[in-house]
């Protein structure tokens, strides 16, 4: 597996993955791997929920290879927050957008002329101009490519984890429909794996 920098501007991958109970797999990676402030704060919000204290305890305890990206649209949005201010709904996004369009966010490690991967579930994602070191990779497609070099046995087992969570404390009523599962499911681990739009 060749090595490089792993990108999650979003927090569907870290959901997802820890909703099947298989947030290990990032660790297994043996990468860096840096998530956006604004998802990060998402990701581990509301600490009286079961999902976001195990999520804050892996990143926070896993750091590296974790590393925290802050963004001014998340900086604003943690401010308004100690203020009891109202939050913007799309904060997630916009940062994303920040830190993907910002000289100082995802440009800063393509410099390095070594391989990015941006791995997302949203979609709608899309970057324009990518250099080639810059590689878009869904969940999906992230799970075919562990199986495929032999680090897990199935990506389907995870992927039928993902919609159908069976381990304690994952109820089907705190699961959600994940943007890339299952519609398209093969046509989106195709553009993971190929990096093609």
């Amino acid at each position: 597996m060749k090595r490089c920098t792993i990108i999650l501007p979003e927090a569907g991958p870290i959901n997802s993955l820890w909703v099947a109970d298989r947030l290990n797999l990032l660790l297994e990676l043996d990468m860096r791997i840096v998530i956006v402030d604004a998802a990060y704060d998402e990701l581990t919000r509301n600490l009286s929920c079961l999902k976001d204290a195990e999520v804050k305890d892996f990143i926070d305890g896993n750091s590296p290879p974790f590393v925290i990206e802050r963004t001014d649209i998340g900086e604003t949005e943690r401010h308004k927050r100690r203020l009891g201010q109202k939050l913007k709904k799309n904060a997630g996004e916009l940062a994303m957008v920040d830190f993907i369009s910002d000289e100082g966010g995802l440009e800063r490690y393509l410099k390095a002329k070594e391989p990015v991967a941006i791995l997302f579930e949203d979609p709608g994602l899309r970057v324009f101009n990518r250099p080639p070191n810059l590689h878009l990779i869904s969940t999906v497609g992230l799970l075919r490519g562990l199986e495929d070099v032999g680090v897990i046995a199935s990506a389907d087992d995870v992927i039928d984890e993902m919609l159908h969570p069976s381990k304690p404390g994952r109820r089907p009523e705190d699961a959600r429909k994940f943007t890339d599962l299952p519609d398209g499911i093969d046509e989106l681990a195709a553009i993971g794996s190929s990096g093609k739009p």
